[in-house]
């Protein structure tokens, strides 16, 4: 199906839509961030067939022109799409430990998080659950790191720092002094002790 672009006065939401847009801040900050990349599915009336969220994204931006795509269905046919795409993205969920992955190349760019449409508290929840999942493992640079026997090792639970470039390196070089200055040689230990020192002074 081909898409074109029309001007958004001309069309019109579905009046019985079921689904709630409580996102329409977060899906108009993404089409702010990356463009409409996504078009509104409408039917031969010009009536969303899937989009309204986009739909209102796009009003509140002030956009006067969006991509749609015209769904060849019957009346019939686009009731049980709107309805059955709204539930399919239901069951979607997260692999967090790959998630993680892209977070960190995300960040290792100095990408702000911000426009993906997560909370703080949504980043905090996956960070965490990333971390849980984690299989820490037996490996030579955790066990040396850590100083644990195979024994202990299992009572590790692992918590993941996020940095832009400019702090990352301003982390590095006060966990180096930290390390010099107490004779620790691991990075664990280090900020531990920093962590425990500031909260101390309280």
């Amino acid at each position: 199906m081909d898409i074109q672009e029309i001007e958004i006065d001309k069309i019109i939401p579905y009046i019985n839509n079921p689904r709630k847009n409580l996102n329409v801040d977060k899906v108009a900050s993404s089409i702010k961030e990356f463009g409409f990349q996504q078009p509104i599915v409408v039917d031969k009336t010009n009536t969303i067939v899937v989009g309204h969220t986009r739909y209102e994204a796009a009003k509140k931006l002030g956009i006067t022109k969006v991509p749609v795509q015209i769904a060849d269905l019957s009346d019939t046919q686009a009731k049980a799409y709107r309805i059955a795409d709204n539930r399919l993205n239901q069951d979607a969920s997260w692999d967090t430990k790959l998630l993680n992955i892209e977070f960190n190349d995300l960040l290792s760019k100095d990408y702000n998080l911000d426009s993906l449409g997560f909370t703080t508290d949504e980043l905090d929840t996956l960070f965490l659950k990333s971390s849980e999942d984690a299989d820490i493992g037996l490996n030579e640079n955790i066990e040396e790191d850590l100083d644990l026997t195979q024994e202990t090792l299992s009572d590790v639970k692992m918590i993941q720092l996020f940095f832009n470039a400019e702090n990352e390196n301003k982390f590095r070089e006060a966990v180096n002094k930290i390390s010099k200055e107490n004779n620790i040689d691991n990075i664990s230990d280090a900020v531990l002790k920093a962590v425990l020192n500031e909260a101390n002074k309280t």
